[in-house]
């Protein structure tokens, strides 16, 4: 399958769906000002849902063609097209998602004021009448509720996107993992490995934004830095500012990468040569080996661990003439391939791809991630058995520019056990 055929399908497949939400939140918007509204006000309203529901997919089609083109780094492709398009993109997700999470409430609500009448009716022994409220007060009543009701999701679903936007997006986190191993040889005892993932060069990651990154990066002074995949959003015209910003990554033993599966949806040959121009050690279905006072660490990465054909990842190449008593870090993209590398005799993985969800958060302490519905491995640290895995949320975006949860760079030291 061609690339031009791969991005027709995804298109196609992307724009049902977000065709589909769109017409369900138009009936609901409909509904909901016909219910809230005199006649006149609905007439006006509706005809602004209208203007708005065209110009958001005007700006959605032509996003695609401005980042193609590498327009997207244009100052007034940016204000004028892309970022209208990410924040229209993100207010209807978020819209959608409240409005399911309304519809459910609804249904649990009525369910359980079903079963308490039915409860009530079965113990009645005598009917008792009920003077209702006059209608008109009622009607207006019920009205004004709705108006309020509404404007709230409303104002949520547009604020919430671009709140995010600017708390979070660009609020780096540096998070100091200790990990401590049986196996580790004491030539690395208290060695420090920087990663970051995800930085999806792109609309929402410019030149400037990936130096201020590089430059955190470097300010840890770690032995050796990690790169695990989606160096590029989707396209071969934003390779150019990676390649620009990601020569000043420096570390003591060397920089190293892994291709995603977003690299691939760009041309991953050009995205790999760019980086190998720029003295990154990509290791895609390769491996390297640190040789420090006698022991040995071997490096291996695998290129990006997709489904059919979007899996490239070769272990069996990747693992080549690596000393099996080597202390082993596995570089793979994608999370799902932990328990492949139990299995093949990894001591510790590190991984991106799912960027924490990107949208999630504690309430009164209580963690609520979406991500954790759709990965095993969703973020942070996981130990199973001898082996250890580390998902970096990372600090790229991908569809919107929103962050509920921070992007992340991680410093971690392996210690040796007593």
């Amino acid at each position: 399958m061609t690339r031009l055929l791969q991005f027709l399908l995804f298109f196609m497949i992307l724009t049902t769906v977000f065709a589909s939400v769109q017409y369900y939140l138009f009936r609901t918007h409909r509904r909901w000002i016909r219910e809230s509204f005199d006649e006149a006000r609905f007439q006006q309203l509706l005809s602004i849902g209208k203007v708005v529901l065209v110009l958001g997919n005007v700006l959605f089609v032509l996003q695609f063609a401005a980042r193609s083109m590498g327009w997207h780094t244009i100052f007034w492709t940016q204000l004028l097209v892309v970022l209208p398009a990410a924040f229209y993109f993100a207010s209807v997700m978020t819209g959608f998602v409240l409005l399911v999470l309304k519809d459910f409430a609804r249904l649990l609500i009525f369910t359980v004021r079903h079963v308490i009448s039915v409860l009530k009716a079965l113990a009645a022994t005598s009917s008792t009448s009920v003077v209702p409220s006059p209608a008109t007060r009622v009607d207006e009543g019920r009205r004004t509720f709705l108006r309020m009701s509404g404007t709230g999701l409303l104002t949520v679903a547009v604020g919430t996107p671009v709140l995010a936007s600017f708390a979070t997006a660009r609020d780096y986190r540096i998070v100091r993992q200790s990990l401590v191993f049986r196996n580790l040889p004491s030539a690395f005892d208290g060695f420090t490995m920087a990663q970051i993932s995800d930085l999806h060069s792109g609309p929402f990651m410019s030149e400037n934004d990936m130096l201020e990154i590089f430059e955190l990066v470097n300010t840890l002074h770690p032995h050796v830095t990690f790169v695990t995949g989606d160096f590029v959003d989707s396209s071969d015209a934003e390779i150019v500012p990676l390649a620009s910003a990601i020569g000043m990554l420096r570390a003591e033993y060397g920089v190293f990468g892994c291709l995603g599966n977003h690299d691939h949806f760009a041309t991953a040959a050009r995205v790999n040569a760019a980086l190998v121009d720029k003295r990154i050690k990509m290791l895609n279905n390769s491996n390297s080996t640190l040789p420090i006072d006698g022991a040995r660490l071997s490096i291996i990465g695998i290129d990006d661990a997709g489904k059919g054909l979007r899996n490239f990842a070769r272990p069996d190449l990747a693992l080549q003439n690596v000393d099996p008593e080597s202390f082993k870090i596995l570089l793979s993209h994608r999370p799902d391939f932990f328990q492949e590398a139990q299995r093949l005799g990894i001591d510790l993985m590190l991984a991106g791809h799912t960027h924490g969800g990107q949208v999630g958060g504690k309430i009164f302490g209580v963690g609520i991630y979406p991500v954790n519905w759709v990965y095993k491995y969703s973020m942070g640290h996981y130990v199973e058995e001898d082996t250890q895995l580390y998902v970096n949320v990372g600090v790229g975006m991908v569809g919107a520019p929103i962050r509920l949860v921070r992007p992340e760079i991680t410093l971690f030291t392996l210690h040796r056990a007593p």
